[in-house]
């Protein structure tokens, strides 16, 4: 048997990513909709057209986790280093010294920045939206990159589907290359192509990043022609590729996380079976058989409600037969046993999804506090928090990336940041994401805890602030400071 040659586009990409793209556009089909039905044919013979039900539990379900990873809002944040001792930092009276000041304005200025992107980006509305494509196909990709005709930073996360990567094979962290292509026409003939390439510089002692990016053509005899040329392959002066990988749940050495739809589907597929078929029976059982005995078949029978029937006696009928109509009725007795095995699959499905299904109504108890409703949920609040720790070490890399970009571009001419911030930028990009889970919580005990923390020195107001919701903890805390100089003020004019 003689294998067909792939195309020059298809040998570029790979059998095996080939197959691995094809799997994830079926995910996100799965994601629409198209799921258990999407082959079906009517069998042969079949004189009634049956029901076909898709209930979209994937859908569902991957709206719900993302829901409770990023319905609320993160915050960011930089810590500056302590310089000054510790004991004297809580002492009253305190002063910083010049060295802490200037790490305090240091670790402002780059919180400063990261917020102005974020809040430029709409990152918030942005992540929500990424969280459904990492749970749908396993991984989502976040690209950094600088707008020249704006002369802004922008972040920008891409389905799995675009993306081709290679890692190092001795440092499975380090991003060698990374191709974000698509097709521009339905027919597959056309297609973009952007590449980022790391390579190493004797000369420069260190990496450097290049990018190429081209729209390419296909013709009838598949043949590849370059079409235009957007960027000729470039040096952009980082050291990095500014490309994150955001993975979901995986194992060691994969390359890519484990979908969520891939974990459920076989139940879900199963329990739209099974409605269907139910629907069907329904639909069968519920009405009774009209079941006619010695009747001519061609008289014509109406019905209706009240309709009256004149029954003629079929031709050649014995002595003492005499024509009858009867209806055949239903006892629909595996109705219970149908409903008990949905009952299975739905708990099953939401057990492996991590996802309660909680009715607090059939809950026989006189209230629900904090710490209840916790453990009503403690499946899917476990599984947002695993996700977190993968989130938040990726989101603090995309900070990271975002102010080394900043330092590269400030010189040019539409450069939009303030350059005296970025001029306070030093080597130090570590950053903090603080994370919320969308529950109603008490506000009264989380008052209360945070105010025995910051009381014990183990969470500063600025923190506290983050944690309790505010929006801008940063402004909200000099507000808080300097409402306490003019009490202070007030109640000692004098100072003393």
């Amino acid at each position: 048997m003689i294998t067909p040659a792939l195309r020059p586009d298809h040998e570029w990409i790979g059998a095996e990513e080939m197959e691995r793209i094809a799997h994830v556009l079926n995910l996100y089909e799965r994601y629409e909709g198209t799921q258990v039905w999407k082959h079906y044919k009517k069998p042969a013979g079949l004189d009634y057209d049956p029901t076909l039900l898709t209930i979209n539990f994937d859908r569902l379900l991957i709206d719900t986790m993302a829901a409770w990873e990023f319905e609320m809002a993160p915050k960011w944040e930089v810590e500056p280093d302590v310089i000054d001792d510790p004991i004297d930092m809580v002492s009253e009276g305190y002063k910083p010294s010049t060295a802490q000041d200037a790490e305090n304005r240091k670790a402002a200025a780059k919180e400063q920045l990261l917020n102005w992107v974020h809040r430029d980006n709409k990152t918030h509305e942005k992540i929500l939206e990424a969280a459904k494509d990492r749970k749908i196909a396993g991984t989502v990709w976040a690209k950094i990159f600088y707008d020249k005709r704006l002369g802004k930073m922008r972040l920008a996360f891409r389905p799995d589907f675009e993306v081709i990567s290679k890692y190092n094979y001795d440092d499975e962290e380090l991003l060698e290359e990374v191709h974000f292509y698509r097709y521009l026409d339905k027919d597959g003939r056309i297609f973009w192509k952007q590449s980022f390439t790391l390579e190493w510089l004797e000369e420069k002692g260190d990496y450097e990043c290049f990018l190429h990016e081209a729209t390419y053509e296909i013709d009838e005899n598949n043949d590849v022609w370059l079409q235009d040329t957007k960027i000729e392959k470039s040096v952009m002066g980082l050291n990095f590729i500014p490309v994150v990988e955001v993975p979901n749940e995986r194992v060691t050495g994969m390359d890519r996380g484990y979908s969520e739809i891939d974990k459920i589907s076989g139940i879900t597929d199963e329990i739209n079976k099974k409605l269907s078929d139910y629907s069907d029976a329904i639909r069968f059982e519920m009405f009774a058989i009209t079941l006619l005995m010695n009747v001519d078949n061609d008289k014509g029978l109406n019905v209706a409600p009240g309709a009256m029937w004149n029954l003629q006696g079929a031709g050649g009928l014995l002595e003492g037969e005499r024509p009858d109509a009867k209806k055949l009725e239903s006892n629909f007795k595996f109705k219970e046993a149908v409903e008990a095995y949905l009952d299975r699959l739905n708990a099953n499905l939401h057990k492996i999804a991590e996802v309660p299904s909680v009715n607090t109504a059939e809950m026989n108890v006189g209230g629900i506090n904090d710490m209840a409703v916790k453990l009503l949920f403690s499946s899917i609040i476990s599984k947002t928090q695993r996700s977190w720790i993968v989130w938040k070490s990726r989101l603090q890399l995309i900070n990271e990336y975002i102010l080394r970009y900043m330092i590269a571009r400030k010189d040019d001419l539409k450069f939009k940041y303030d350059a005296e911030l970025i001029d306070l930028i030093d080597d130090n990009f570590d950053n903090t994401v603080h994370f919320r889970l969308p529950l109603p919580e008490d506000q009264v005990a989380l008052i209360d805890r945070l105010t025995s923390e910051m009381a014990s020195d183990l969470e500063s107001i600025k923190g506290a602030l983050a944690r309790k919701g505010v929006e801008n903890p940063e402004a909200k805390l000099m507000e808080i400071l300097a409402e306490r100089r003019l009490v202070k003020s007030e109640q000692d004019p004098y100072g003393e």
